[in-house]
């Protein structure tokens, strides 16, 4: 039987099995961006006012690697991982499996948030992000206003979007919905989320690897054995 993490919600909510999907999936964005998103803006803010850093973790390579303003696009593209993913926990075949993931994936989230304030680096590949026009130079603009160039490691960028990728393939799979055009579509636009990170200047090589490394061993070990 599928576990429920967090007892409270069946003491506020018990009869949220049976509300529609837009309100269900309603319920997991709403919930993640309050318990995820805006922690991390805070604690990004914070880290930015502190402006240390405790632990280099760039690579020689890193300043190596060009600056592609075109992948932008991928990196802004993760916003769009979080609804998708509530929309699919939110179909009544999977919704206990849906909560649970949700409520794994946060606590990830938080154990990350941990790691940024005890050893918060700063990303000074940034200076390196100049030059751009155009689309692509606006919505950098835009990032570096939004987004401190902090919270190196792990990147959430690239352990949120491969978790959510490995929990839609989950989910689709119990439905006989996961083809291999799907497979190919969805990995190769996580890859070029992943690589976006590095190719836009916002994270070291280390985060991404670490952040893989991660996904790896909690999806295996923690996360889908407790779907089942």
């Amino acid at each position: 039987m599928v576990k429920n993490d967090w007892p409270v919600l069946d003491r506020w909510w018990p009869q949220r099995l049976e509300w529609s999907r837009p309100h269900y999936a309603g319920f997991l964005l709403t919930a993640f961006m309050l318990l995820g998103a805006l922690p991390y803006m805070l604690i990004n803010r914070l880290s930015a006012w502190r402006g240390t850093t405790v632990i280099e973790v760039s690579f020689p390579f890193d300043w190596e690697i060009p600056y592609v303003p075109a992948f932008v696009i991928p990196y802004y593209s993760f916003y769009l991982y979080f609804p998708i993913a509530a929309w699919i926990a939110a179909h009544e075949s999977v919704r206990k499996q849906g909560m649970l993931f949700f409520q794994r994936m946060l606590t990830l989230t938080w154990l990350a948030f941990l790691a940024f304030l005890a050893f918060p680096s700063e990303i000074r590949l940034r200076s390196q992000a100049v030059g751009a026009d155009g689309l692509f130079g606006t919505l950098m603009d835009e990032l570096h206003k939004a987004d401190a160039p902090y919270n190196a490691w792990p990147s959430l960028h690239v352990m949120q979007s491969v978790l959510v990728v490995l929990f839609v393939r989950y989910a689709l799979k119990r439905r006989d919905r996961w083809s291999p055009l799907l497979s190919v579509f969805s990995w190769t636009a996580c890859a070029s989320l992943v690589a976006s990170t590095v190719l836009i200047k916002q994270h070291y090589v280390f985060d991404g690897l670490l952040s893989i490394a991660i996904c790896a061993v909690m999806w295996r070990w923690w996360i889908r054995p407790a779907l089942n």
